[in-house]
């Protein structure tokens, strides 16, 4: 930690906090605007508004924090305001930090209500808020440590002295008292409880204060046009106009290379939408008026577009159709300098980077950015092709030039650098492609549309996902199912979560009406996902039916599993799931290897995670080679639901060792029917978990970098249990590879992102090593030789008290004692409980049948 105000650059949002706790009591009796505690309440400001984005992405957040002043002046507080509700700690509803100084030491974090602006009432209207809270936060922020002051379930802290400290300790709605010694040992609750403060801050405010997003109207496009000065161009390039005299009914556009202007009106642009809409969107340019200014000024509004070369005109009534529209003028565009497309390219970069957050984009700020990327590919390029490019996209539609004076246009076909300095003030981009890029799935297709057609790649820094912020999304989404009347083990669904953040291939295993199905397509519906299903046949003989075939024409025929995967690659924003129903109602080997080979020769993807080879070897002709290009996309999860009994296959080493294989066997038939009203509550807003959620930080080992010391532990510990594993299956020449070490490892790490999910309904911890050794070794266990008698001795004892049994009385004994215990499924005084009944009830098969499998 910083050991003085002036080094506090670096520190991170609660070392800062912990900084002002300390020093404040140290304090001068007057501060100056340049004293330290100013200064490290400034930087705090700026680290509220970072670390909330952090926690609980959020485009309107804003950071405020005082050194404690006016009447209130012993307690320094930080506050995170939602600007659709407040930007000020006087009034409205927001989260709060109080820094208590003074006994007892320590911080009050919670969501109150302002003492100013609700003086005569505070508790009043902290009520009204709580009672405008979804049961399940309630419930959330009850479990992570917050007091329930309303409800009188924890006690309410005190701090301050007078009316106002007064006012703003009785208007609290959840606190949370955090000591010294808590502050200063960074616990981990600490993330999660402020992440789940602001997502229920956030649902609040989205829920009072959230109204549909309207565009900007036309009289708003053509004040801005005016006001910034923008010259707009014929769509042959010969005509320049400018914007001027807009009042409430319309405004007048002036023709520069003429002396003539037009007057253009609100119900004129009223009547071309019309028109537009009757006509399912789409008309000929020509008829979208009689003279060429109304036309383009009719175009420049957010609702209208242009495709086809220019000669139709659309409506952009949605963004997925502004996104395509835009998409359609880079293919329209020509560059064979590549000066135009590396701009748009830098730009939508930039936008993804969070670094251009104002549409107003400068020469001088593109530049070394322009030169830069010209030079990783080893081409020298100056101010001046900066210059052309610049100047030559306003004649693309989408860009548009904001001059000093319109009197003083920019020429756009060879203009220099130094008239743009002189001329212009920058450039904008059309409002409705603008707005557009402020989509995740808009960037991806315009970088991937430049990078195909020009071979200009520009790699997004995956967003790596905060795991405190994952615990909160993954405790949400066990509430949703729950709420949606299904009976889940909150431990399946971390472990499912887990398993595919690890390996995009996961066996769901079980009796049939467990739910194997039921769980992905639910998982994706809460997340934001889409999902798929693909139901197996008997006669699936190869891989036909799964990736497609080349017909008695010579057309190809694509598969149903190729078809999932392109439409992934198509949206690599969100992530997708392919559920093959019934898997082995077929040969898995026969229909699937293809696929099992791509998933192991995975290579980092441009987009985060990790994406396979191509998925085909055939040759195709020229109108379908674009499906030999097809990989498994980073953000495309496999889910084999299976049945194992007699109409079905079994499973060869080959498949095992590339899944995780999970089973759903657990059934608690009891059913309350006072939970029907529960189940029934309709959830908050779905939360959208970003596709960087499901992403693997690695396949291997080797890929890991920068771990810190408990990583390191785990991943030494496990390896030395698992050699003890190795050593059992040894004598059944079963043993794992470096693969499966791997992917073991690596779930164990992933798991403990979201360690505090890992329970049964009633709280029971469920230890992610016990699930591990279920999903990738017992399942490799089948047959009745003495070699796997011996394996399933020493696996017994390994789960059972942490080293191998040396006697088959040993075993008989606990085996009995299960058995008398009705046969659970958790073997409780166990190491391993999970993983000991599992043995327990195998090692009974080989004694009773003479054969054994995992296989229920």
């Amino acid at each position: 930690m910083s050991s003085s105000y002036g080094d506090y650059e670096e520190e991170e949002f609660w070392s800062a906090c912990l900084l002002l706790l300390e020093k404040y009591p140290h304090r001068p009796e007057k501060f100056s605007g340049d004293s330290e505690a100013v200064r490290l309440v400034r930087r705090l400001r700026e680290l509220a508004k970072t670390e909330a984005n952090e926690l609980c992405p959020n485009s309107y957040w804003k950071g405020d924090a005082s050194v404690g002043k006016g009447n209130w002046t012993n307690v320094p507080w930080l506050a995170v305001f939602d600007e659709r509700e407040t930007t000020s700690a006087q009034k409205g509803v927001y989260p709060v930090f109080h820094f208590s100084c003074d006994e007892p030491v320590g911080i009050r974090i919670g969501l109150g209500v302002a003492a100013t602006e609700f003086k005569d009432d505070p508790e009043g209207k902290a009520r009204e808020v709580y009672g405008q809270l979804l049961p399940s936060t309630v419930e959330l922020l009850r479990e992570l440590g917050f007091s329930d002051v309303i409800e009188g379930i924890g006690a309410r802290v005190s701090i301050g002295s007078g009316k106002l400290a007064g006012g703003y300790t009785r208007g609290m709605i959840f606190e949370r008292f955090v000591t010294l010694d808590e502050l200063r040992q960074k616990s981990p609750t600490l993330q999660s409880g402020f992440a789940a403060l602001l997502e229920a801050y956030k649902a609040w405010v989205d829920h009072v204060h959230e109204q549909p997003r309207t565009r900007k109207s036309f009289l708003e496009i053509m004040r801005w046009y005016c006001a910034e000065k923008i010259i707009f161009y014929s769509t042959n390039r010969q005509a320049r106009y400018y914007v001027k005299n807009v009042d409430d009914t319309g405004c007048e556009v002036q023709h520069l290379d003429a002396n003539e202007s037009e007057r253009v009106t609100l119900t004129g642009h009223e009547s071309r939408l019309e028109w537009l809409r009757e006509n399912l969107g789409t008309g000929d340019r020509t008829e979208l008026d009689g003279t060429v200014a109304r036309q383009m000024t009719y175009l420049q509004s957010t609702e209208l577009g242009l495709s086809e070369q220019r000669k139709k005109v659309v409506l952009l009534d949605s963004p997925e159709k502004t996104s395509k529209n835009f998409v359609e003028l880079l293919e329209e565009m020509s560059s064979p300098q590549l000066y135009k497309p590396m701009i748009v390219a830098l730009v939508v970069h930039a936008i993804a980077k969070g670094e251009l957050t104002e549409n107003r984009i400068s020469f001088d700020w593109l530049l070394p950015k322009f030169i830069e990327k010209f030079k990783e590919a080893d081409r020298e390029v100056a101010d001046q092709q900066l210059a052309e490019g610049f100047g030559r996209l306003a004649g693309d539609f989408f860009w548009l030039l904001a001059h000093l004076e319109v009197t003083q246009p920019l020429s756009i076909d060879q203009p220099t650098p130094t008239q743009i300095r002189q001329r212009v003030q920058h450039a904008v981009l059309k409002e409705p492609y603008w707005q557009a890029l402020q989509s995740s799935q808009c960037r991806n297709d315009v970088l991937s549309t430049i990078k195909r057609k020009w071979n200009i790649q520009m790699d997004i820094e995956p967003v790596k996902p905060n795991p405190e912020k994952i615990s909160v999304a993954l405790e949400r989404l066990i509430q949703d199912i729950s709420q949606d009347g299904f009976t889940f083990e909150p431990w399946q669904i971390a472990t499912y979560v887990t398993a595919i953040r690890t390996k995009p291939f996961v066996i769901l295993a079980g009796v049939s009406g467990t739910g194997k199905s039921k769980l992905p397509s639910l998982i994706a519906k809460h997340t934001g996902g889409v999902s798929t299903r693909i139901s197996v046949r008997p006669d699936w003989t190869d891989s036909s039916e799964v990736l497609g075939y080349v017909d008695l024409q010579g057309k190809f025929r694509p598969g149903a599993f190729l078809t999932v995967a392109k439409k992934g690659s198509l949206s690599p924003s969100k992530h997708s799931t392919c559920i093959i129903d019934e898997m082995n109602l077929a040969r898995v080997e026969y229909y699937f290897a293809e696929i099992l080979s791509c998933i192991e020769d995975r290579v980092p993807s441009e987009n985060g995670g990790f994406e396979s080879d191509s998925l085909l070897s055939l040759q195709l002709n020229e109108n379908d080679e674009h499906w030999q290009q097809q990989t498994i996309p980073a953000n495309l999860g496999i889910v084999g639901t299976v049945n194992m009994d007699e109409s079905t296959h079994g499973f060869s080493r080959k498949v095992l060792d590339r899944a995780f294989t999970i089973e759903l066997s657990e059934v608690d038939l009891d059913w309350n029917p006072d939970t029907i009203d529960e189940s029934s509550i309709p959830s908050e807003a779905e939360v959208i978990w970003p596709v960087e959620y499901w992403h693997s930080a690695a396949t291997r080992l080797s890929q890991l970098s920068n771990l810190d010391e408990s990583s390191l532990a785990l991943i030494q510990s496990s390896i030395a249990w698992l050699k003890r594993v190795n050593d059992c299956l040894t004598c059944s020449q079963l043993q794992v590879g470096y693969r499966t070490r791997d992917e073991m490892i690596l779930f164990l790490l992933n798991a403990e992102e979201i360690r505090s999910s890992f329970r049964s309904r009633d709280n029971k911890v469920v230890d992610p090593l016990d699930l591990v050794l279920s999903m990738k070794i017992l399942p490799r266990i089948v047959g009745g030789s003495n070699s796997i008698r011996r394996t399933l001795l020493g696996l017994l004892g390994l789960a059972i008290q942490g080293q191998p049994f040396d006697s088959e009385d040993v075993v008989g004994s606990q085996v009995d004692k299960w058995d008398k215990a009705g046969r659970p499924a958790t073997l409780v005084s166990a190491k391993l409980p999970r993983s000991a009944a599992r043995l327990c009830l195998m090692w009974d098969r080989l004694e009773t049948e003479g054969f054994t499998s995992y296989w229920l």
